[in-house]
């Protein structure tokens, strides 16, 4: 009855839209109508979306500004990731940040400037106190842009907690977007768990969901469970493939919430509010990664695994293992919402069919299967592999090879964490070798290696066959808005197509008349610029200069007259 009393006043609140929002008035990063593209905890491959994309109306640089008084704490600027990112720290202990920018603003870019080329390098860190840049509210600090891996011209925003780095949802936050659109329930898979919250091998229903006149509806109102999805060890599961919309946008955004309830007692919960960056990748274990991987479904589980640390579960009861037996019926009810109230409801009768349940007392043998919370290690003369606990999602196979073919696990897994690989080199290895793994698909991996003695070693975010490679190989650099043959050119800015075949790019330097300038990457189009000052003008000696990570360099050089 407490159970069903807790599930009443959890309905009772989202219906009337009360969440415990956190009002502020941080004014916006943008002097235009804010509209979002992608909302917070919006699943992504193997990390939630941890802020939000705001629009910018499809162009670069226009102008972002501070959304509370504070001081520029951090900067970055990598070709990867967020690309050129500011990171401001407010009084109230939130960080704002402000990612994939074109171009800093004021003494920020001075100094940025002046570390790059002390540093003689494009990608650069810095670090500030609370007495180098303060800024005040609505201070312009940035122009916005499309740096890093972002695949089109936006501002990720985010808010997080100063003293513990977590990602907040700053919706939540005052930053108030129009929404009338109730998130949307496109299917709902059933299965077989263990206790722990481990899906059993080839025991799981996907059943379609439909919206009527009504609401949303399976066929009949009815799932209808084999017996043997009951075991003597757990019970049965749910997830359901949900997505939302906001006015506005045509883009699939991601859930806020849910309540899932059996036979009207609450089972499982969410709240996407705040999100540890430690813990982000668990991301795999909430959603049915094989759904989200080979069918591009996304399905929100409404159980979890022991392991699972995630703290966006705002009520669990038995990790929502709901426990069943053979001719059972259950009323299932589930409820997703968005952070404006909008709601929408699935109901379903889940009956299980008569007959054996399934009495395997062993459905994960230690021979067989990795298991989460075990730490592993594997040795011989030629192979080694480490792997911590809390490196695996569920109970999986172990597909171990240490003869000829050196290999761990399937490459279709996710790992939380790196797992340890050292291969012994039948010949004395050189800074040329390292060592790959091949993935899904077939793809071969380069891994950051380490040479000591005969010994190869790397970390892996990726289970599969490892093997020692050879580079030799040195980075393509090719003109890309000029001509080789071009003497002269009235051009302000001049790209170079740079490609790198076997490691990655791990050094790119332009020098002019010998002088360092400062080159700038583009990883995700493979291409390097440079920005001449107003004042070059005349005939100068262009040296570009490409290192790969296995210490192959490639040397461009002309002679260019400037008009």
């Amino acid at each position: 009855m407490i159970k069903h009393v807790i599930f009443l006043v959890l309905i009772s609140l989202f219906g009337q839209n009360a969440f415990s929002q956190t009002k502020h008035s941080y004014r916006s990063p943008l002097n235009i109508p804010l509209a979002i593209s992608a909302n917070f905890g919006e699943l992504r491959p193997n990390h939630f979306h941890m802020g939000v994309d705001f629009k910018t109306n499809g162009v670069e640089g226009l102008t972002l500004y501070a959304v509370e008084d504070g001081f520029i704490s951090r900067v970055k600027v990598s070709p990867f990731g967020y690309g050129k990112v500011i990171y401001i720290d407010h009084p109230n202990g939130v960080t704002s940040v402000y990612a994939h920018c074109s171009a800093f603003k004021g003494k920020l870019d001075s100094l940025v400037k002046m570390t790059q080329e002390k540093e003689q390098n494009f990608e650069v860190e810095i670090y500030f106190t609370e007495k180098d840049l303060p800024v005040k509210k609505g201070d312009a600090i940035a122009l916005s842009g499309n740096t890093g891996s972002s695949t089109a011209p936006h501002l990720h925003f985010e808010l997080r907690d100063t003293k513990t780095e977590d990602a907040l949802n700053p919706l939540l936050y005052g930053f108030e977007i129009a929404d009338h659109k109730a998130p949307e329930i496109r299917g709902i898979k059933v299965y077989s768990l263990t206790n722990e919250g481990y899906q059993i091998p080839g025991k799981s229903k996907y059943v379609k969901v439909t919206k009527g006149q009504f609401g949303y509806y399976v066929g009949g109102d009815l799932i209808s469970i084999p017996s043997d999805f009951n075991t003597l060890l757990g019970g049965i599961g749910f997830a359901v493939e949900v997505v939302d919309f906001i006015d506005g946008s045509t883009n699939t955004c991601g859930l806020y919430g849910s309540v899932f309830s059996a036979e009207r007692d609450t089972a499982f919960c969410q709240e996407i509010k705040r999100v540890s960056f430690d813990d982000t990748r668990y991301i795999n274990s909430h959603k049915d990664y094989v759904e989200y991987t080979v069918n591009k479904r996304k399905f929100h589980k409404s159980f979890k695994t022991d392991e699972n640390p995630l703290d966006i579960y705002s009520c669990s009861h038995n990790n929502g293992v709901i426990p069943v037996k053979p001719g059972d019926t259950l009323a299932i009810h589930y409820k997703g919402f968005d952070l404006k109230g909008n709601k929408s409801e699935l109901k379903f009768k889940a009956a299980i069919q008569p007959g054996a349940a399934n009495q395997t007392t062993s459905i994960f043998p230690s021979w067989k299967y990795f298991f989460p919370d075990s730490s592993y290690h594997f040795q011989n003369d030629q192979v080694e592999f480490e792997v911590k606990a809390l490196t695996f999602y569920e109970p999986t196979l172990k597909n171990l090879s240490l003869k000829g073919t050196y290999s761990l696990g399937d490459p279709k897994t996710p790992i939380q964490q790196e797992i340890t690989v050292k291969l012994k080199s039948p010949t004395k290895p050189t800074a040329k070798n390292y060592l790959a793994v091949s993935t899904a698909g077939g793809r071969l991996k380069p891994l950051a290696t380490s040479i000591e003695g005969d010994w190869l070693t790397a970390e892996s975010m990726y289970l599969g066959s490892f093997s020692i490679k050879t580079d030799t190989l040195a980075p393509t650099v090719a003109p890309l808005n000029f001509k080789e043959t071009d003497l002269a050119t009235a051009k302000k800015r001049l790209t170079w197509k740079v490609l790198e075949s076997q490691t990655m790019l791990v050094d790119y330097d332009l020098f002019i008349d010998g002088k360092w300038v400062l080159l700038e990457y583009e990883e995700k189009s493979n291409y390097v610029f440079y920005d001449r000052t107003k004042n070059m003008t005349g005939t100068h000696e262009l040296l570009l200069i490409a290192k790969d990570r296995c210490g192959n360099v490639k040397e461009w050089r002309k002679k260019i007259t400037f008009q």
